[in-house]
């Protein structure tokens, strides 16, 4: 390779005194065995941690042998294992393996609850197996625990699919109570329970509402279940309070005792009363409804009450002029509309459009783009400078004419910048590719708020 002269400093090796003595090593690492969250591994004198979940899923699995590098590029090796184990320390000697559960290491968290079964089971209920006790993980992952095949220490199909579902928490001895269902605790009380919870549709229950659930019959116990607040809502109706998704619409409210009406149907009375009148009636006929926008909706005709529902917000605008579909108090109303409260007489109608007094004084540069002829070989002319000239060379141009402004017309075509008018008022067509829609009837401008401002803007009135 070539000379040298004098010495230079060895490279340092490896030191241990950076990392922890451990004591005796545990088991050496086993590609076949089953590893879970904290189970420790040796190798080559190194102890490996297997981390917390979900990383615990790789301990196992083939590429993440603690230690090994995978693909490599120039000097630059991938280390799979580093997403499933951590380095702990060094070891010595030999001790017990830990894979396996150890009763002095476990807590012990008293009686036995229920066995596992098929059923649906939610975030912190617990089951036991073979003297130890396992609890349902949070959502989403709590929908698992009921399902076959994700029976606690119990390896099915897919090796460890418990784990995904299921959390070790300790040994228990004797027996208890089960605790999928909610317990019934008479200090945190809501007085009279309501009616029973039954299915019916995404409008059956609306924010507040509260339903019964029965945990016991011999006593009689009840808990009580408030419905979310919309869009929630909507699952209410859908999904009893203890079943599988039924905390998408209920959070537990208390126990119950004896019974009062029912809460779901909201009274009449009860809602505020807007004094300033009544807003146009609701039509499945009308377009252009926006956020905010209020209807009238009627209820009963003797005696005449009407209720006033507001378009929501967008994204859910868009539902408002969908015509029957989203009718008021119908089954997907609550997608659309919010309802505000009852009303009473009308809301003085919008102002007429003023009326415009001094014809042809009213005008606009109407411009287009147009082909005209042009000399060969010029910026823009389609004829080369060796061409002669002739019609056939033309460029386009910006051709603008002064015109009145008149009113919207079916039969004209509208581009970006034309100007119409409703009486005296303007309106502007908007650029490309809003310019579109201006010859649209179903965007033709209005005085009041509508579809017709994705197409056209407002402007000043003519003079």
């Amino acid at each position: 390779l070539g000379s040298c002269n004098g010495t230079m400093t060895p490279t340092a090796s490896p030191n241990y005194v950076s990392i922890t003595d451990v004591g005796g090593c545990p088991a050496e690492f086993d590609s076949g065995a089953d590893y879970d969250e904290g189970d420790r591994v040796s190798k080559d004198g190194l102890v490996y941690t297997c981390k917390s979940w979900p990383s615990s899923a790789r301990c196992s699995q083939q590429g993440y042998e603690p230690g090994t590098s995978g693909a490599c590029s120039g000097h630059a090796c991938v280390e799979y294992w580093k997403d499933a184990w951590t380095v702990t320390g060094y070891c010595s000697g030999t001790i017990a393996p830990t894979t396996a559960p150890n009763f002095s290491s476990l807590v012990d968290v008293g009686g036995c609850p229920d066995d596992w079964s098929v059923q649906s089971y939610e975030e912190g209920d617990r089951v036991h197996s073979m003297g130890l006790v396992y609890e349902c993980r949070q959502w989403p992952f709590s929908g698992h625990c009921g399902q076959a095949g994700y029976e606690p220490n119990v390896n099915s199909a897919t090796t460890d699919a418990w784990k995904r579902a299921w959390i070790l928490k300790g040994h228990c001895s004797g027996s208890r109570g089960p605790t999928g269902a909610p317990s019934f605790d008479p200090a945190n009380s809501v007085g009279a329970c309501p009616d029973e919870w039954s299915a019916g549709s995404n409008t059956k229950y609306e924010e507040g509402d509260l339903v019964s659930v029965s945990v016991s019959t011999t006593p009689i116990r009840k808990v009580a279940y408030r419905c979310r607040a919309w869009p929630y809502s909507g699952h209410c109706g859908q999904y009893s309070p203890t079943q599988y998704g039924g905390n998408q619409g209920w959070t537990f409210a208390g126990s119950c005792d004896g019974s009062i009406g029912p809460t779901a149907s909201p009274a009449f009375d009860d809602l505020a009363v807007d004094a300033s009148g009544c807003p146009e009636e609701w039509s499945a006929y009308r377009r252009g409804y926006e956020a905010g926008d209020r209807v009238s909706y009627s209820v009963s005709k003797a005696p005449m009450r009407k209720i006033v529902f507001k378009c929501r917000d967008w994204p859910n605008t868009g539902y408002c002029s969908q015509g029957a579909a989203y009718e008021p108090t119908t089954q997907y109303a609550n997608m659309a509309w919010a309802l505000v409260g009852a009303c009473s007489g009308s809301i003085a109608p919008t102002s007429s459009p003023v009326q415009y007094a001094n014809p042809g004084t009213c005008r606009y540069e109407r411009c287009r783009l147009k082909d005209v002829q042009c000399a060969p070989g010029s910026a823009g002319c389609s004829c080369g400078a060796t061409t002669p000239a002739g019609p056939n060379c033309l460029k386009e141009e910006r051709v603008c004419v002064t015109t009145n402004v008149d009113t919207w017309k079916k039969s004209a075509s509208y581009a970006a910048g034309d100007v119409v008018r409703i009486g005296a008022a303007r309106f502007r067509c908007k650029t490309w590719p809003e310019e579109l829609w201006c010859s649209n009837e179903s965007y033709r401008p209005e005085i009041e708020k509508g579809i017709w401002r994705h197409a056209w803007i407002k402007m000043d009135d003519c003079p």
